[in-house]
């Protein structure tokens, strides 16, 4: 794009040639964090890139949901670097390593001779290359601003260079010299700009893959966060009149991370706030559409809502993420914290997942192998996998063991036995837990039966048959092994004539490099 100097500010041709600057914007620099990520960065801190670091996490509970909550820091643009090369322009932008930086973005130049007299001033795209013609035999400062999106930069008073920067704006700046010595008529100088943010940039991530379903409506108010407005001085890049004032955040700013899921948003806040910071989200309304389609509203929240809090110290130039990933509560018999209802692999994005309802299934991506990770495939060995632990956020949750399901049987039958649809199963009538808007505060296993193999893969899977069990016994898998010479897995099994236990199964292991076993349900238990 070829761009000249405005007609206010007209470059004078008479007493020297002129020159072609050649203007291309090399990046975002990015910025190392050498002190600890509670304390004040210094300006020496900028530098290579760095992995996102873990400040703190946790996992904190309410009545219907608990929430993991982690913050994590890093540098605000952390996708793949390029080199900053040497231009012909000196300046503070030199030799700098950058993220690439979108094309369509807006920029303002300023350029200035020595006398501090404006020269020229450029509003550019990140596109580039650009054009802006000088005198040549003249030394030259500049600077150049961003928002960091495609609004313009307006003009500033010459007199007066501050700019009053948009409240809660990605704000880029860049300075430097350039020296253009008296050349040939139609040679070309360059100059190669690196911006560095001026602000801290906090993004406020809202996930519901732990409960498995997007969202339609997050009612939420933050508090702590302030600073987010702020006037720049060109010269010297210094910042002030900085903004006291809280800065306000709706569901509306918020958009998915991901265009084809609604389970995680994110909406941003920029600070040039550089204190110790008590964030503060309150979260009064949560509305979630399941995977079945119906909506699961935690009608409660408007009475008692959810607080989270992050404690850090910003530093400018560098990006946190304040996550809050919402996840099922759990139902707590005898000490054992058990998901409400059974896992099933829904596949593709989220695959690991609870089922909505309580209701029987004979579905046959409810059914799992022992210590396989996939239904319709046998695990590879007695310790091969835990498909609970991949469910979102991971490690969160994992299959039961013989001492849990030890910890709830046995029970008196007759008490604990109901029918739904003629279909059986065993409630446990001591269950402490949250009801609506959950299917139930009860733990409950359906008498979904087990699948035993009756054939060669079919379409990669493997065929197994119910047989009669479907109604008539509950099998969930343990992830523990022992008896029969090594070859004994064991699983909890419910019937009406038997009442609860937890049983041993002899395994088929002959050597072929997977354990054979029947297929049954899992019910994963909370490790956290």
């Amino acid at each position: 794009m070829l761009s000249s100097c405005s007609k206010t500010t007209e470059t004078e041709t008479i007493a020297h040639n002129n020159i072609k600057l050649n203007v291309r914007v090399l990046g975002i620099a990015d910025m190392k964090i050498n002190q600890s990520v509670k304390s004040k960065a210094s300006n020496s801190s900028q530098g290579a890139s760095q992995e996102p670091e873990l400040i703190s996490e946790k996992i904190v509970s309410f009545p219907s949901f608990d929430t993991q909550l982690s913050l994590r820091q890093a540098d605000t643009d952390n996708r793949h670097s390029v080199g900053g090369s040497r231009m012909s322009g000196r300046g503070a932008t030199e030799g700098k390593r950058s993220a690439a930086m979108e094309g369509g973005i807006t920029y303002r130049l300023w350029i200035y001779d020595e006398d501090d007299a404006l020269v020229s001033s450029t509003q550019l795209t990140a596109d580039g290359p650009s054009e802006i013609t000088l005198p040549s035999g003249e030394t030259y400062s500049w600077c150049a601003v961003s928002y960091h999106n495609s609004d313009p930069i307006p003009e500033v008073d010459s007199n007066n260079p501050v700019l009053n920067v948009p409240e809660n704006t990605d704000l880029l700046y860049a300075s430097g010299i350039i020296e253009a010595p008296v050349q040939t008529p139609g040679e070309n100088l360059s100059v190669g700009i690196v911006f560095a943010h001026k602000y801290a940039r906090i993004a406020l991530e809202l996930n519901t893959m732990g409960m498995f379903g997007n969202m339609n409506n997050v009612g939420l108010t933050i508090s702590g966060a302030a600073g987010t407005k702020a006037s720049i001085n060109l010269k010297d890049g210094s910042l002030s009149n900085i903004s006291s004032d809280p800065a306000t955040i709706s569901f509306d700013d918020f958009q998915d991370v991901d265009p084809l899921h609604a389970d995680r948003k994110i909406a941003y806040v920029y600070t040039a706030v550089e204190s110790s910071m008590d964030l503060k989200v309150n979260i009064n309304a949560l509305d979630i559409q399941l995977g079945n389609g119906t909506n699961r509203v935690f009608s409660n929240l408007a009475e008692n809502p959810a607080v989270f809090e992050f404690s850090f110290t910003p530093q400018i130039g560098a990006s946190y993420t304040a996550t809050m990933n919402f996840i099922e509560s759990f139902l707590l018999v005898n000490s054992v914290r058990f998901a409400r209802t059974n896992l099933y692999y829904h596949g593709g994005h989220n695959p690991y997942r609870f089922l909505p309802t309580n209701e029987h299934t004979d579905a046959s991506n409810t059914y799992f192998a022992f210590r396989g990770v996939l239904p319709g495939h046998y695990g590879n060995s007695l310790t091969s996998g835990d498909p609970c632990g991949l469910v979102y956020p991971e490690g969160s949750w994992k299959t039961p063991g013989f001492n849990d399901f030890s910890m709830i049987t046995p029970v008196y039958p007759v008490e604990t036995y109901k029918t739904e649809n003629g279909l059986g199963y065993f409630e446990y009538e001591d269950t402490q837990g949250t009801g609506a808007p959950y299917p139930s505060d009860k733990l409950r296993l359906n008498f979904n039966g087990y699948g035993t193999a009756v054939g060669d893969e079919t379409n990669g899977l493997i065929v197994f048959d119910l047989n009669d069990t479907y109604g008539r016994s509950a099998s969930l898998w343990t992830t523990s092994s022992g008896g029969f010479n090594g070859l004994g897995v064991y699983y909890y099994n419910g019937a009406l004539t038997s009442g609860d236990n937890v049983n041993r199964e002899l395994i088929d292991y002959q050597g072929t490099g997977y354990v054979q076993t029947t297929f049954k349900n899992i019910r994963c238990i909370r490790t956290r």
